[in-house]
């Protein structure tokens, strides 16, 4: 690590560099430092930092401005390797000892540990080491960002908690003059704090100032009295007592009376980790003081995802806070018999000191003794694993005094007035320490295989206590062992038990508690391939309709064994699976009737294709440029199918891991004619938005499929697929090959309108290598061809692309006829990314024409449609034909800005053609005003860029401008 840096945010955030202010350069340096500091070391995702840093716009462009931003806050510490990127994120590197929020937190931990240990003296001197480093509130000014928010207030807490063991380890040294003042202090601010009254009469008490101690009890039992409308609890109570009584010595021991207080929390988890903010918003919803009701909060979250150990942990962590006793219970709310109110009921009142012989018969007696029992007193009630509202509903104390803390794979909306903490998988910094935690294995967190066995417990905290288990339990294993052990998906949960623990039981407790129909979903779920679905998903595997399938669904987000996931790009509910939940899914697929999945499968490959299928119809006008097959069907409901597809591009973008899993799904089954017809009508989306991973990847997959099953026309479509994507790369050479096999197949199975599709994109490769004559004379072939199958949007494009010839060779009185004749079809079928195409080409005939006002015109109707519909390529070709429009206007700070856009596009999406012809026109750009050395560096880079496309013909034109200019 370099230099010696000091980061300061306990007060007014500044960086030091050896002992000097190090000034940060924007408002948004500081900003992005805070939010690395507050993750403490750990990466923080790039979509986490643009999300937090342009909250209002993060644009196209935010991965780049981060970049930008991070490089210069390196600049600004004066070391690169302080902020690095790993894993995905960007973290900070510093010790301990240089971050000052990171050793307080390490200094406090110490303090109280010391005094946990009765060794006061060391508590003390570490605390006050702890509290010096505050400067003032932390982090002040950033309350926009939300990490940092949780952190300052996680801080704060840790302040206060340090403060009053700092406070106990003085009293325990007998320095009971020089906490009076300090404690006079913080009475004042709260004074309804009961510990700090009992603080403040210990310390008088020990000063000798008797009546002072006294007073202060009368004054804070009036403040509860009238505020709250109860007495101070059994331990305030005792102090007073003794007090009076003049005893020779007080303190905290003295502080437990003879009072009988219940206690029945189960032991705390002693490795609790990675919850410290939830942990710190459990305690400040708890303690939280109202007048006539009591705090109620609900811990929900999935099976394993340590509900009980949070809420143990918090309930033990401020047990003084609630003096006249803690009450538990198990209701068993997950599985098929869970407790009945009235036995949770008999439990309470016994813990209360009701004998048998005095218990009520009916709940409602019961609840009512309960709730007078527990009136005027301060006590936490822990209601672990509940089913529903109505179980806890009677378990519900009446009093302001108390609390009551919730578990539940529920969320139990209906509650009135209750906080509510949904609790997800552990961060993957925080399951490694977890991990490390149960093994016991020093270093642990540095074994590469670390990570690996976190990802494959899926973050989830049961899991990781079992695989820490099971490796605590064989020192001779090693991580590595084990994680090969969890990669085998069949046997994973297997593998994820020890002893009484065990993910499979956990999960099996909610599915026996599901009804047949949610059984039925739940293991048919497992059959999915995306990490996300929407309903009409779950629709297609009951064959069912979309509504009925949703209120199963209900069910299972109920019992948490479905994850609600937000709200998709179309407004429509995402779920998902936990991957060990998905796994059990598909272990109850055995369950499953004889042929019942097999079919399931079948109707959701229908499903994506039917509304795949229409998407393209919507965006094209019809079954045009596609080729389809036989497969089967299955309609979504048409309302739902409606919301669906409004926006096409919009559906099929939000859909595209899902398109890309059913093909591969389909692939794999050998269902050859789902893979294929998939991969074609998927070719809406990759080419907008410029997916050729995904393009390629399907196509590949299918193509492997049709060849297994012998589907030729299936191996045709996806060789003119592959080729088709070579060309959108301008990468001729590639394609050329696929396209020669291609024909050759269609011609085998009499398919014409693949034989014309084909011979269309050969003859693209003509025009685009310069060879314009054969290029027209194989246009002329395919129209006919294209006007017999009866695909209009194809006739248009050919139509466009002779147009385009003939504008290239200055015969603009033929061009303008094609192009009216092209953007009537286009608009007649409804194809707007078509139309968009014809216009733009208009815009390059004004430009060829001079006519600057016409083409910009043309060009903003371009940019409005290919944003409207999300086409990123589209909006490269519309950047840089506006951009060259405010070239010939001479309007140079608009060219410059536009054709600077439209070169980060076209680079960001690895499009080489429009690369280059976006440097030709910069080049212009340079030229003209007159930075000649620019200029000649802009035309070489296009000019080497057209030869690596085996594009002679352009590559000419640009070196001959650069000649120009060097003859110039």
């Amino acid at each position: 690590m370099g230099a010696r840096l000091e980061f300061r945010v306990l007060g007014t955030m500044e960086v030091r560099d050896g002992g000097h202010p190090t000034a940060l350069t924007s408002r948004r340096q500081g900003q992005l430092l805070a939010l690395l500091i507050c993750h403490r070391g750990r990466p923080v995702t790039t979509e986490t930092l643009i999300r937090e840093l342009w909250r209002e716009w993060g644009g196209p462009s935010a991965a780049k401005n981060l970049q930008v931003l991070v490089h210069r806050l390196r600049r600004t510490l004066g070391d690169p390797d302080r902020v690095r990127l790993d894993r995905g994120g960007y973290l900070l590197r510093a010790h301990v000892s240089e971050v000052d929020a990171w050793q307080f937190t390490h200094l406090a931990e110490q303090g109280r540990a010391a005094l946990e240990r009765d060794d006061a003296r060391t508590a003390a001197t570490l605390l006050t080491r702890a509290l010096r480093l505050w400067r003032g509130p932390a982090f002040p000014g950033l309350t926009g960002l939300g990490p940092v928010v949780r952190y300052a207030a996680l801080l704060e807490q840790e302040r206060r908690r340090a403060l009053i063991a700092r406070v106990d380890a003085d009293l325990a040294l007998g320095r009971h003059a020089a906490l009076v003042p300090e404690l006079t202090a913080l009475l004042a601010e709260n004074p309804l704090d009961e510990p700090t009254a009992a603080r403040l009469m210990t310390a008088l008490y020990g000063c000798g100032q008797r009546k002072e101690a006294a007073e202060v009890y009368r004054r804070t039992r009036a403040v509860l009295t009238r505020e709250l409308g109860v007495e101070p609890g059994p331990q305030l109570r005792a102090l007073e007592e003794a007090v009076l009584r003049g005893d020779a010595e007080i303190g905290p021991a003295r502080l437990t009376t003879g009072i009988e207080v219940p206690c029945l929390l189960p032991a705390a988890v002693s490795d609790l980790t990675g919850r410290e903010d939830e942990l710190g918003r459990l305690v400040r919803a708890l303690t939280e003081r109202r007048t006539g009701t009591p705090v109620i909060c609900v811990v929900s979250g999935m099976p394993g995802v340590g509900k009980t150990a949070l809420a143990v942990r918090a309930a033990h962590d401020h047990r003084a806070a609630f003096p006249d006793g803690q009450l538990y219970v198990n209701l068993r709310g997950a599985g098929p018999s869970p407790v009945e109110p009235r036995d949770a009921l008999a439990r309470f009142l016994r813990a209360l000191g009701v004998s048998g012989a005095a218990m009520p018969e009916t709940v409602d007696e019961r609840a009512e003794m309960y709730r007078a029992k527990l009136y005027g007193r301060r006590v936490l009630v822990l209601l672990d694993d509940a089913a529903d509202e109505g179980q806890v509903e009677p378990l519900i104390p009446a009093c302001a005094g108390c609390a009551v803390l919730i578990t539940s794979r529920r969320r139990l909306t209906a509650l009135p007035a209750a906080h509510r903490l949904a609790l997800d998988v552990l961060a993957e910094e925080d399951a490694v320490r977890l991990l490390g935690a149960v093994t016991g294995r020093p270093r642990f967190g540095l074994d590469p295989a670390a990570r690996d066995i976190a990802a494959l417990c899926g973050f989830l905290p049961l899991a990781l206590r079992i695989a820490g288990a099971r490796l605590a339990a064989r020192p001779h294993w090693s991580a590595d062992r084990l994680m090969k052990r969890l990669t085998d998906e069949h046997h994973r949960l297997d593998e994820l038990t020890h002893g009484p623990l065990s993910v499979r039981a956990s999960l099996a407790l909610g599915y026996s508690g599901l009804d047949e129909p949610g059984r039925t979903l739940f293991r048919r779920l497992g059959l999915l391939e995306t990490p996300f679905f929407a309903g009409w998903s779950a629709a297609a595997l009951l064959d069912t309709g979309v509504r009925e399938a949703e209120d199963v669904l209900d069910r299972l987000l109920d019992a948490r064994l479905v994850e609600y996931a937000g709200t998709d790009e179309i407004g429509e509910a995402r779920y998902r699976l936990h991957d060990l939940v998905r796994l059990h899914a598909r272990e109850r697929l055995a369950e499953e009737p004889s042929g019942e999945a097999e079919a399931a499968v079948v109707r959701l490959l229908g499903a994506y294709l039917a509304l795949a299928e229409q998407a393209h119809r919507r965006q094209y006008g019809g079954d045009y440029t596609v080729l389809h097959g036989t497969a089967p069907r299955w309609g979504v409901d048409p309302e739902v199918r409606e919301r669906l597809l409004a926006n096409p591009i919009a559906w099929l973008r939000t859909e595209r891991l899902g398109l890309v899993a059913a093909v591969e799904q389909a692939a794999r089954s050998d269902l050859s004619e789902f893979a294929w017809d998939l991969a074609f009508t998927a070719l809406t989306l990759f080419q907008v938005q410029g997916l050729f991973d995904d393009w390629e990847h399907t196509s590949r997959i299918a193509l492997a499929a049709a060849e297994r099953t012998g589907d030729t026309r299936g191996q045709a479509a996806m060789r003119f697929s592959l080729g088709q994507r070579a060309v959108f790369r301008q990468r001729y050479h590639e394609a050329e090959p696929h396209f020669t096999v291609a024909l050759r197949l269609f011609q085998a199975v009499g398919d014409r309108h693949g034989q014309a599709l084909t011979l269309q994109q050969t003859a693209l490769i003509d025009q685009m290598r310069g060879h314009a004559e054969t290029a027209l004379r194989r246009y002329e072939q395919v129209l006919p061809m294209l006007r017999d199958v009866g695909d209009r949007s194809a006739e248009a494009h050919v139509l466009g692309n002779i147009a385009y010839i003939h504008i290239d060779h200055g015969r603009i009185g033929t061009a303008v006829p094609l192009l009216h004749q092209a953007l009537a079809i286009h608009r007649d079928a409804g194809d707007r990314r078509g139309a968009a195409k014809i216009i733009y080409r208009m815009g390059v005939m004004h430009l060829a024409r001079g006519d600057a006002r016409a083409a910009a015109a043309a060009f903003r109707e371009v940019m409005a449609t290919v944003r409207a519909n999300g086409d990123l390529l589209g909006e490269v070709y519309g950047l840089l034909g506006s951009g060259q429009a405010a070239l010939l206007a001479g309007d140079h700070l608009s060219a410059g800005s536009l054709l600077d856009a439209a070169l980060a596009a076209a680079v960001e999406l690895n499009l080489p053609y429009l690369v280059a012809q976006a440097r030709t026109a910069l080049g212009r750009l340079a030229a003209a005003r007159g930075d000649l050395e620019r200029a000649r560096e802009l035309f070489g880079q296009a000019a080497a860029g057209f030869a690596d496309l085996a594009m002679p013909a352009w590559r000419d034109r640009v070196v001959a401008e650069l000649n120009a200019l060097d003859e110039g």
